[in-house]
């Protein structure tokens, strides 16, 4: 008899000796800092435990990695407001890298076979370019390369096959959409209760440090609840309100309906105290591309009537201009509006600075980046104020061409996919997150909303659940015949 161990126990061993190595590392640890008598420092010991206790969890399973990367991406941003001095960003880098080094090592010829995806291959294509990107002569400054491309490219090459390989059965999506709504829920309640009860003393002082420069206009706040900004948070709000109203029109029972409509309402509140413009974009793009795909004109004729309806409301009427969160949405409407001018002005100088670089500036050289790392530089009085402006100033238009694709990719593959789906409740789901990336989508051309957080993990994730679509399909039993 062999006494050579199988694959699996030699795992199990291996995962039992590092949490045991972790947990002897972590005492040792609190023991050294308490007895030096540092109550500073001794305050954060107590995270160790819930530190190693996550480590332990994604080295057993890192199903619970990427479960956590979507839940933290939600707060993360919200905790540097409360945590200063550390750099809170990289815990993100941290737990993907870990995530996928454990994925790493079970992969066998059973579940690398779901990476024989065109959505991943073309993510694996577009790292490749943004890696390239390090040496063009543009950008100087590496360090900003390794900041910036994380964001990019780098985010995206690790949750991609991750969501292959982990969330890719039906239970999953189901979870998926359960983790959107309620953080949506959360996130819009704190959102009215800054507006409605106050800001605490943190936040205060985030605004003090800066933020009021954007986030107080006319005497007005604009809740970000605990995202990085108002603009991220109300094109986060419009999407999830628009993932819970697709919802609520499912074949669900009332009760469930209901709940999923008084989620929509609430976070509809909380797009609204964002005071921001860009979101109702994500919805009504999103509704228009649910009622395309769902092709059943008893709900696409009311649909597109109803639409018509509100933007003509929004468009050619000055009702409720009194209130200042409808008023900041109908200046959404107006191609005259201020911003806007100044927005397109500016893409009309990037347009001519970028007539002779087809490979861009290099990533990291715009906006906060350039501030950072390039003072001097050109862009830096020339904010980017768009996703799709941002890859096509650091990639050039050679970038911005294979960043497309990738996008139009997911957009053919998840109509073709989405009309395979036999079960209803799969194609509600899938039907919700096709038109709600649809609207994001659109949304990016006037806010750098896609790649940050919370948005690019949903992103990401998303993107790679409507690419096999089909696999989350649970055919519905047909009836037997009564003979």
């Amino acid at each position: 008899m062999s006494l050579r161990p199988t694959a699996s126990s030699y795992n199990n061993q291996s995962t039992s000796l590092l949490v045991a190595g972790l947990l002897v590392m972590t005492g040792v640890t609190m023991a050294g800092i308490l007895a030096a008598g540092n109550i500073g420092i001794g305050s954060l010991v107590a995270f160790l435990p819930v530190l190693v206790g996550l480590i332990a969890l994604i080295i057993s399973n890192p199903h619970f990695g990427l479960l956590f990367y979507l839940h933290y991406s939600f707060f993360f941003i919200g905790l540097n407001r409360y945590i200063i001095g550390i750099p809170l960003g990289l815990s993100i880098d941290a737990v993907l890298f870990l995530t996928t080094l454990s994925m790493f090592f079970r992969l066998n010829k059973e579940n690398i076979s779901r990476l024989n995806n065109g959505f991943f291959l073309i993510s694996l294509l577009w790292l490749i370019y943004t890696f390239g990107e390090a040496f063009n002569p543009q950008a100087e400054n590496i360090k900003s390369w390794i900041y910036a491309i994380r964001a990019v490219s780098f985010y995206a090459i690790q949750t991609v096959p991750l969501t292959l390989l982990l969330f890719n059965k039906k239970e999953h999506l189901n979870q998926f959409i359960k983790i959107l709504i309620a953080w949506g829920v959360v996130s819009a309640i704190w959102g009215w209760k800054q507006i409605n009860i106050g800001l605490d003393p943190f936040e205060n002082a985030w605004l003090e440090a800066g933020g009021k420069v954007t986030h107080v206009l006319d005497g007005q706040l604009r809740a970000f609840s605990f995202f990085s900004d108002a603009g991220q948070f109300g094109v986060t709000m419009a999407y999830i309100a628009f993932i819970a109203l697709i919802m609520s029109f499912g074949p669900y029972k009332r009760k469930i309906k209901i709940g999923y409509f008084i989620a929509f309402f609430v976070c509809l509140i909380g797009m609204s105290t964002s005071g921001s413009r860009g979101p109702v974009f994500v919805i009504f793009f999103g509704l228009i591309t649910y009622l395309l795909m769902n092709r059943k004109f008893r709900i696409l004729i009311p649909g597109l009537l109803f639409m018509l309806l509100t933007f003509a409301f929004l468009k050619f009427t000055f009702i409720g201009n009194t209130n200042y969160q409808v008023f900041r949405i109908r200046t959404a409407l107006d191609p005259k509006e201020a911003s806007l001018l100044v927005r397109l002005n500016n893409q009309e100088k990037i347009k001519e600075y970028l007539s002779e670089r087809p490979f861009g500036t290099g990533i990291g050289t715009t906006d906060s980046w350039a501030l950072r790392f390039y003072p001097k530089s050109y862009m830096v009085d020339l904010p980017t104020d768009s996703w799709f402006v941002k890859i096509w100033v650091e990639n050039g238009v050679v970038g911005l061409s294979l960043y497309a694709l990738s996008l139009a990719f997911v957009l053919v593959m998840g109509v073709v996919k989405i009309r395979l789906i036999e079960n209803a409740d799969t194609k509600q789901k899938m039907l919700a997150l096709f038109g709600g990336f649809m609207g994001i989508v659109v949304a990016s051309f006037g806010n750098p909303v896609f790649g940050q957080a919370p948005l690019g993990a949903i992103m990401y994730i998303s993107m790679a659940m409507l690419t096999t679509a089909e696999s989350y399909d649970v055919k519905t039993p047909k009836p037997i015949p009564i003979k």
